[in-house]
This record gives C-alpha cells, sequence and structure tokens, in this order.
C-alpha cells in the first residue's frame, strides 16, 4: 500500500486500508511512504490499529516514512500493544531500533 502525500485522520486510515487492501487476516501488509510529506498522529493511529487490530494482519512494514510519521506509527504501535507485528524499515539507526 502507498499512502500519498498527505494523511490526517483515523477515519481517513480506515477508509484507505479498506479501500486499498481489503481483508488483511493474516497478510503481512507494507506500507510505503515515499511520496508522504505529512501525516498526522491520528492517521499512524488509524493505520496501526486498522491493519493490525481491526484487520488481524500478521505483520506491519512501515518503509520510507519522513521521521516524524514514523514515530507516530512506533508510538501508536507501543500504545497498541502490537510492537511484536510491527516492523520500520528506516535509515535512522534510532527509529529502527524503537
Amino acid at each position: 500500500m502507498y499512502l500519498p502525500r498527505l494523511v490526517a485522520g483515523r477515519d481517513f486510515a480506515a477508509q484507505m486500508v479498506a479501500a486499498a487492501l481489503g481483508d488483511v487476516t493474516g497478510d503481512h501488509i507494507t506500507v510505503d511512504c515515499s511520496e508522504l510529506l505529512s501525516g498526522s498522529a491520528s492517521f499512524a493511529a488509524g493505520l496501526v490499529e486498522a491493519i493490525l487490530i481491526g484487520g488481524a494482519a500478521a505483520k506491519l512494514t512501515l518503509s520510507n516514512a519522513p521521521d516524524t510519521f514514523a514515530r507516530y506509527v512506533t508510538e501508536a504501535a507501543r500504545d497498541l500493544s502490537v510492537t511484536a507485528k510491527f516492523d520500520l524499515r528506516s535509515s535512522d539507526p534510532q527509529l529502527a531500533a524503537g
């Protein structure tokens, strides 16, 4: 799944996941953020929730994310207790270490 340049809001995250991915149960989902310029913390939380909690995906990998958005998604994974199912592909070793 690819994110557009700007993303915000939990509802938008849930709508994007449903439209782009459909049923993700047991799947390994990669979200490519190479085009993303700005994403809100609420979108990040909604993305994690829609894929790993509601969607029951086995794994979520975030790649090419801007540092701030990568932090938001990492924090959301921690807050939702799904860090074991989350992987961050980052050029920043501190972010990748979680």
